[in-house]
């Protein structure tokens, strides 16, 4: 819904897009107001646009430093305030910028100073809660009129005054460069009462009258210092009638250019009858307003209330679908993966149900085995552990030869090596023979394969030995410590000593009498536990020890 207020009446249009569809005139009386709330319930109070058509009203064109954001807008408030501190609708509107270096901006600013002929109408709308848009200056809407009619119009030029004749008056509109600097109505004489001229009497005072207010506008201008004396206006005079005439006077007599422009071009296209536009020109600028040229708009937050919580609420449910669409999109695409993966698993479950007939039939054919699966399991896991569990002495033999390497005087004279899942085992000197993992010592009481534990028993001598203990006893005591820094090596036990330490030996007589072939042999046994193996560092160590051997034998 778009209105046009003036001074007596109010003009109200309801718009379908940008086709005018309906249109009722009030008075402004406390009936026209009764009937106008009536009518905004018989609309189901849409959002309304007010245009504002007075005689009170204010411009003045200020130029700013350049500013952005925050403060930009604190300095316009505090221009606003120096400017119209008692107006409750006024705006500041930006024009442009200087080409300059300061790059200053221009601002026209608007105010209403005298509002009473809108507070009947504003509080028929504040009591029926219908959101009002905005409030908005007729002549900031005019200036689009010059804009439509570029190809007509001159738009280099630099000052143009456009004249429209209204239900209310003359309308006398100053464009400089195309952006409104200021706006002034005058109301018609009682001899020039109608809009437009019928005979050649009333267009002749039509034109006298013309010009006597372009001369007094041209006057106000030059005293606002927005033109000269010797600027050329150029005057634009939209009608429905041939003007020309009333150009030849304003040419003749003012020294200015002068331009008609036939309104019907601009209404036909909207379907807006001449009849209609004759009976209110006003008519026009709320078709340009529902066609979307929106000027600012002078109207205080407080009064726009209703149409911000409006537009919040319309923005909560335009999300709300969104998501309601976006979630049902998700589910018709969860859906789909669903009855996808179903078909998957129902034609793979057919598949297995061919395989395991096909089976079946196969298996009809095989000869009847006589031992049970389970027991065939059973002898496949065990083989699987005997074979995890097959270890050889290599390991052993690599920590002792790098040991013995290190120690020559040192001689190796009997070795045996088990494999048992405890380190407490005792050697067993009646059997020599080195075990293999076939006959190792297993606790096979848990169910996993048990970790079985590298054990070594050394049984070695002194070579050479001249009856010296302590030094007997300092090679033992390097030897194990040889073995103890190799990594493979967990535990280092001293079984038998070279020499019986026991305080409870008979010492009796003296070593030098005993001859080299009586003395006897400086023997020990070491007891030696490996750390557990890697998986893979059996295959390694192997393949060391073999690559060892083959060195070793390479004359």
């Amino acid at each position: 819904m778009i209105l046009c207020a003036s001074n007596t009446s109010l003009t109200a249009g309801i718009w379908h897009g940008n086709r005018l569809q309906s249109m009722q005139f009030f008075a402004n009386t406390e009936q026209g107001h009764v009937d106008f709330s009536a009518y905004l319930i018989k609309n189901h109070l849409p959002n309304i646009y007010l245009i504002a058509n007075s005689i009170d009203e204010d411009y003045r064109v200020e130029s700013l430093p350049h500013t952005t954001g925050k403060t930009r807008t604190e300095i316009l408030q505090r221009k606003l305030n120096q400017f119209s501190r008692n107006a409750v609708y006024r705006t500041a509107h930006f024009i442009n910028r200087d080409a300059d270096k300061r790059k200053d901006d221009h601002f026209l600013f608007v105010a209403l100073n005298n509002t009473d002929f809108l507070s009947g109408w504003i509080n028929a709308i504040n009591t029926m809660q219908a959101p009002l848009v905005g409030i908005y200056m007729l002549p900031m809407i005019s200036q689009e009129i010059i804009r439509l009619q570029k190809d007509q119009v001159k738009m280099q030029a630099a000052h143009i005054l456009l004249c429209e004749q209204l239900t209310t008056g003359l309308r006398q509109s100053y464009l400089q460069n195309g952006k409104l600097r200021m706006s002034r109505m005058v109301p018609f004489r009682t001899d020039t009462s109608q809009p437009y001229a019928s005979n050649d009497v009333e267009e002749n005072k039509l034109s006298a009258f013309y010009a006597t207010e372009i001369d007094k506008t041209r006057l106000y201008l030059i005293s606002q210092r927005l033109a000269s004396r010797d600027t050329a206006l150029h005057v634009v005079l939209p009608s429905l009638d041939d003007n020309n005439i009333v150009c030849e006077h304003i040419a003749q007599h003012i020294n200015a250019y002068c331009t008609p422009i036939n309104l019907y071009n601009l209404a036909k296209p909207h379907l807006i009858t001449p009849e209609l536009l004759r009976l209110n020109p006003e008519l026009l600028h709320m078709q340009l307003l529902a066609n979307g040229f929106v000027p600012a708009n002078l109207a205080p937050a407080a009064i726009t209330k209703t149409y911000q919580l409006r537009q919040l609420r319309n923005s909560i449910v335009v999300a709300s679908i969104m998501f309601g669409i976006f979630g049902l999109l998700v589910l018709i695409i969860l859906m789909y993966k669903s009855y996808a993966l179903n078909n998957e698993i129902q034609a793979k479950q057919a598949e297995t149900t061919i395989q395991q007939h096909l089976y079946n039939e196969v298996s009809k054919n095989f000869p009847t085995s006589p031992i049970v699966s389970s027991e065939l399991k059973t002898a496949v896991d065990l083989a699987q552990a005997i074979k995890t569990n097959s270890k050889t002495p290599a390991r052993l033999m690599q920590v002792l030869s790098k040991a013995f390497d290190e120690q020559p005087q040192i001689q190796l004279a009997r070795l045996r090596w088990v494999l048992s899942n405890g380190s407490s085992i005792k050697d067993d000197e009646t059997n020599s023979v080195t075990p293999t993992s076939s006959n190792a010592i297993v606790d096979t009481s848990t169910g996993d394969p048990p970790t079985l534990l590298e054990i070594g028993f050394i049984n070695a001598e002194i070579k050479d030995f001249n009856g010296d203990y302590r030094a007997a006893l300092n090679s033992v005591t390097r030897f194990v410590a040889m073995l103890k820094t190799n990594p493979a090596v967990a535990q280092v036990t001293v079984v038998q000593e070279p020499v019986n330490v026991s305080s409870f030996a008979n010492l009796q007589g003296s070593t030098a009498d005993i001859s080299a072939n009586e003395r006897p042999p400086a023997v020990f046994k070491l007891k030696v536990v490996l750390k557990p193996e890697l998986p893979n560092e059996n295959t390694v160590n192997e393949s060391a020890v073999s690559e060892s051997t083959r060195v070793k034998a390479t004359p």
